[in-house]
């Protein structure tokens, strides 16, 4: 054969081309529904010798499962709709595109999700869930990038280097800020008549002694269970009698009760703060009130606590950490107070929790050492569920559990720091009935660190509620919170802290 013609041997059935490469003009084209043959003006490239196969039929080369380069060919060139060689030669032409012409605008648009709600993952498409402009895609579109999402205005944003994006890519709503971090939220309390409570708060405190009795039935009174009603209260008694309630306090109680009415006449916020400062005084720092302020907590609680630091204490908590803490545990608390942790409505993605587990593994029991760091990267990054998925996916991967890991890798206040975030995201109401546990038990008892603990419950009657179910689960003397209370404390301080569990004395 004519080694001019041979390259097109199998493409013209009928007649090959003359010497300037153009058909006989005898040729007429093959019908619809066959195989093309190359426009004049774009030459076939000569067939390598280890392609050459059997043709049948005049078609595409055998299980071929790629169309040919014979088959790339722009639209345009044919105006009766695209040419079925941009599909593989067994897919029928689709009836809609048929002598249609063809154009971008017929392309489908990409699905907007609900607000609220993720977008369709990749692989979850139907055979016929997606039309395309060749036909229907088994495998769906690729998945969207993020920015093709709109973002709620108050959702955070995470920086580009940041290996596990808190969210995702997903587009969900931001965790909003417990009761009494925010403002915006004392407008919708609806005021309180305090007046008489006020003349009762003047009363027990004026002239000699104190009447504590009175102060804890008005201050743990279920008008003031908001903590805005209880700021109101405050703030109505600092006007009427332009005094500082808070002073009044510290002037006619003492020890432990006066610790427990100071913390709950200030209000969630501004008692987290006033706890961080005693933590990170000089003379020590307290790691546990550490732990109990900043870890597992919201985004809007981390900015609402750094926000109000620096307004009471005049500097940045991040540069007060950075003085009294190893260089392992400030580069957790960074993580934690960049408020880059994962909202509470952030889904769980297979793909994302198997990552997670790898990488803790690698830098645990996967290396000679510890990284440290990446461990800190992978926990600081996760909501609860989150990181409950990552602890039971290391289980059945590994076939150990991820608080023995942590318990044979790590050590000191670094040990103490993953753990508590660990037990608070598998099980939240144990973790609190320990936390309360634990410094009723302690000698020396460490009744600061338990009446903050008691108080921050106080706020969220839910948490509290579920903290005394387990604590009796749990407990090693298996007692209720009140009976080991009233075990241990005792007089008004007593009284004080059973009123703050919402039991009755």
């Amino acid at each position: 054969m004519n080694p001019a013609n041979q390259q097109y041997y199998g493409q013209y059935p009928s007649a090959p081309p003359n010497q300037t490469g153009q058909p006989h003009s005898g040729y007429q084209r093959p019908p619809q529904g066959t195989s093309y043959y190359p426009p004049a003006e774009l030459p076939a490239p000569v067939q390598p010798s280890y392609q050459q196969t059997s043709y049948s039929n005049y078609g595409p080369p055998q299980n071929q499962s790629q169309p040919s380069q014979y088959q790339q060919y722009p639209p345009q060139q044919y105006p009766g709709g695209p040419p079925q060689a941009l599909r593989p030669f067994s897919q029928a032409q689709p009836a809609q595109y048929q002598n249609q012409p063809y154009s971008a605008q017929q392309l489908p648009q990409a699905p907007q999700a609900p607000y609220g709600q993720p977008p369709a993952q990749y692989g979850q498409f139907s055979p016929n869930a997606y039309q395309g402009p060749n036909g229907p895609n088994p495998q769906g579109p690729a998945p969207y990038p993020p920015q093709q999402h709109p973002i709620h205005p108050g959702a955070q944003q995470w920086p580009p280097s940041q290996q596990f994006p808190p969210n995702h890519g997903y587009d969900v709503p931001p965790t909003p800020p417990s009761a009494g971090y925010d403002q915006a939220q004392r407008a919708y309390h609806a005021p309180v008549d305090t007046s008489a409570d006020c003349e009762a708060l003047r009363k027990a405190m004026k002239g000699m002694g104190c009447d504590e009795a009175a102060l804890i039935r008005v201050l743990t009174s279920t008008k003031y269970d908001n903590p805005w009603a209880m700021a109101q209260l405050v703030q109505d008694y600092n006007k009427r009698f332009i005094r500082d309630l808070a002073k009044d306090i510290e002037s006619e109680t003492r020890g432990d009760l006066e610790t427990a009415l100071l913390a709950l006449i200030r209000g969630p916020l501004e008692n987290d703060v006033r706890v961080l400062i005693k933590a990170l005084d000089r003379a020590g720092t307290d790691e546990d009130a550490l732990m109990d302020v900043l870890l597992c907590r919201s985004n809007a609680d981390i900015r609402a606590i750094t926000t109000e630091y620096k307004r009471i204490k005049g500097h940045d908590l991040l540069v007060d950490i950075k003085d009294d803490v190893d260089d392992t545990l400030f580069r957790l608390y960074s993580m934690v107070l960049s408020a880059t942790r994962a909202e509470d409505t952030a889904p769980i993605t297979a793909t994302d929790i198997d990552q997670k587990v790898t990488e803790v593994q690698r830098a645990t029991e996967g290396m000679i050492g510890t990284n440290a760091i990446a461990v800190a990267q992978v926990f600081a990054s996760c909501n609860a569920s989150q990181l409950h998925a990552v602890s039971e996916a290391y289980r059945r991967k590994y076939h150990r559990s991820l608080e023995e890991v942590i318990e044979k890798e790590f050590r000191g206040d670094m040990e103490d720091a993953l753990l508590y975030m660990l037990e608070s995201a598998i099980d939240r109401a144990r973790s609190d009935a320990k936390r309360l546990e634990k410094p009723l038990y302690r000698t020396p008892r460490k009744d600061r660190l338990f009446i903050n603990r008691v108080v921050s419950l106080y706020w969220d009657r839910s948490r509290l509620d579920a903290a005394k179910s387990a604590y009796q689960r749990y407990s090693s003397t298996r007692a209720s919170l009140r009976n080991s209370i009233k075990a241990l404390l005792s007089g008004d301080y007593e009284d004080l802290m059973v009123a703050l569990i919402r039991e009755r004395r």
